[in-house]
């Protein structure tokens, strides 16, 4: 798929106008388009004429202010047409003949850039924003799988002084463009609906999350849940403070700073309001591909084992980012010759219910269907669980998927002899911090399990199938990967040798007994606390005992404050004294950003990396 883009002076007589649209353009393609192609003379229009268009590429042009065109040009309009290429006209005035483009696509709609501007002050540059609007749909054609046009970004606000400011912001991005979708309950939610089922329906579905971080926000348990689950489930969010509002308090922090920052009464002036709503879209946009951009990463990997004849994986020439995977999967049937066939696509996003239906249609239209065994849409956020009319067809993450490659392709995996202690329990508060700490369990679990370290921990009850599941899909051994720890007044209610089928179980007489064992029997590489219950008695808090004991035996501790319980608060009292030394030997700015930080792979990382 080839973008073909031809400068203004090919079809324009007053060009000073087209030729800023034209390079704001530029900036957007030349940053994320790779097979892209400017055409600025005569020339290059007659190496077009005899060379082969394909139906695939987009072929973009400027209307003629007058509808007058050179004979040449026009053929060329008709090679792109008669393939069926997409073609994207630019009207940069608003006369009939300028918003027509020429035969024989004159019936095909115009981006009207005069339009675009009239409710703009013509004394600001609005062109480079306009122009951004256009490339955009560009790259949402070019590159499907990381963007799409028609986003939802979702508002996260405290109605008691950001309700209007939410308002505004929100009328001004849907003037915008008409493909943008914005949700704030206020307005989305019906009469006598239920206002947090309606929430907690489109939040997933969202492209970026808009925080509006005024002053009351931090006192907000819902905006703490949206930021929660926005960071647990890769959703980008753009922090925007308003009024130098204080965050120096909020429990969850979307980073380490906020990305933009304006003055309330900003919003009140419609002239700025525009360029706000200019500035945010661009920096959604940035998010969106950034955060789309660890596809690749991922892609990479899949070569690696190409490379090493794990795997065979081959390109699908009409499609992005799409594949073919083959393996051999050992089989005891002899009529079965073990050879595995996948098709997958890779998002880079969030994949809808309309990506899905458009990748069923193509697969099966292509016949790739018939011959495939698997079809997975890959991607950060896909689970197994989630409900597909075609059972041949699954959503799939990629470390899941590319694991389950590894584990039938014979991929060995290292063995540390490292021990990392996990130490979680469950907080009394709400049930979104419990989801935030089941998943840093399962996060920080199957990092420590992948990269060949000994996960140990104490048998909660809650934390053992999630860890034996990570276990086996995860550990060279599972035996040698997991090692837990069990008071025996609870051993009756287990099957003893089924837990020994799933890791290596050590058993204590008494709960401060197995805590030594835990901690104190073997040396440990570090402590990682998550949750774990607050008590009137200090002296029977888990966290604070264990912590005693890592300390006793020299083991650096990480207390982990973004899942709520007694590591967080034990965590911030650390914070507000900022004393680390007896925990730990690392930076201030690590320590504080596992207190705020809800990246879980990105802290469990961080920590592997220091103790490596």
């Amino acid at each position: 798929m080839k973008v073909v883009f031809c400068e203004p002076k090919l079809t324009m007589k007053k060009i000073d106008n087209a030729n800023i649209f034209f390079e704001s353009c530029r900036e957007i393609l030349d940053t994320y388009v790779t097979d892209k192609l400017y055409i600025s003379s005569v020339f290059q229009v007659d190496q077009l004429l005899a060379g082969n268009a394909d139906s695939n590429d987009i072929f973009v042009f400027f209307n003629a202010e007058d509808g007058k065109y050179d004979q040449k040009f026009l053929k060329l309009i008709k090679k792109y047409n008669d393939i069926k290429s997409r073609i994207w006209a630019v009207a940069m005035e608003k006369n009939p003949e300028c918003r027509r483009p020429p035969e024989p696509v004159s019936d095909k709609q115009s981006f009207d850039v005069s339009c675009r501007n009239e409710n703009r002050n013509p004394m600001k540059n609005n062109m480079r924003a306009i122009a951004h609007i256009f490339s955009r749909k560009i790259v949402a054609q070019t590159l499907s799988p990381l963007y799409r046009d028609e986003v939802l970004y979702f508002i996260s606000h405290r109605r008691i002084d950001g309700e209007h400011i939410a308002a505004k912001l929100a009328d001004e991005l849907r003037h915008l463009t008409r493909e943008r979708n914005v949700y704030r309950d206020v307005v989305n939610v019906e009469v006598g609906d239920d206002a947090q089922k309606d929430i907690d329906k489109n939040l997933p579905i969202s492209d970026v999350l808009i925080f509006l971080q005024t002053e009351e926000a931090q006192n907000s348990s819902y905006i703490m849940k949206e930021l929660c689950y926005a960071l647990i489930n890769d959703i980008p969010i753009l922090w925007i403070q308003i009024d130098n509002a204080s965050y120096s308090k909020m429990e969850i922090r979307p980073g380490e700073r906020p990305i933009l920052c304006y003055r309330s009464q900003e919003f009140d002036c419609q002239e700025r309001l525009i360029e706000i709503a200019d500035e945010i879209e661009e920096k959604c946009f940035q998010l969106i591909m950034n955060s789309s951009n660890q596809v690749y990463s991922y892609i990479e990997y899949l070569n690696d084992l190409n490379d090493a004849d794990k795997i065979k994986l081959i390109g699908d020439k009409n499609s992005i980012l799409a594949y073919k995977v083959e393996y051999k999967e050992e089989t005891k049937d002899k009529y079965d010759s073990g050879i595995r066939k996948h098709y997958i696509q890779c998002f880079g996003r969030n994949p809808k219910a309309a990506d899905i239906e458009k990748f069923i249609e193509k697969v099966k239209r292509e016949r790739t269907y018939e011959v495939s065994d698997k079809l997975f849409l890959l991607s950060n956020h896909g689970y197994r669980e989630s409900e597909i009319s075609d059972t041949k067809v699954t959503e799939e993450n990629f470390e899941d998927y590319i694991m389950n490659l590894e584990n039938v392709s014979g991929v060995k995996r290292q063995q540390l002899n490292k021990r990392i202690i996990l130490s979680g329990a469950f907080p009394d508060c709400d049930e979104i911090y419990k989801a935030s700490l089941l998943e840093a369990v399962s996060v920080y679990s199957r990092e420590i399990i992948k990269n060949g370290y000994i996960l140990v921990f104490g048998a909660h009850p809650t934390f053992q199938k999630l860890i034996f599941d990570i276990g086996r899909l995860y550990a060279p051994d599972i035996k040698y990967s997991i090692e837990m720890h069990m008071d025996k007044a609870y051993i009756d209610g287990y099957d003893v040798e089924k837990l020994e089928e799933n890791c290596t179980l050590v058993l204590s007489d008494g709960l401060q007994e197995m805590r030594k064992q835990m901690i104190c029997k073997k040396k440990s590489e570090l402590l990682i606390c998550l949750g774990g219950k607050i008590k009137e008695d200090k002296a029977q808090q888990g966290v604070d005992i264990e912590v005693e004991l890592a300390k006793k035996t020299n083991v650096p501790v990480a207390l982990v404050g973004t899942v709520g319980g007694r590591s967080s608060e034990y965590a911030f009292e650390r914070i507000e004294k900022n004393d680390w030394l007896d925990l730990n030997p690392w930076e201030q700015e690590l320590n504080e950003s596992l207190f705020y930080n809800v990246n879980h792979r990105l802290m469990v990382r961080r920590l592997l990396n220091k103790i490596d």
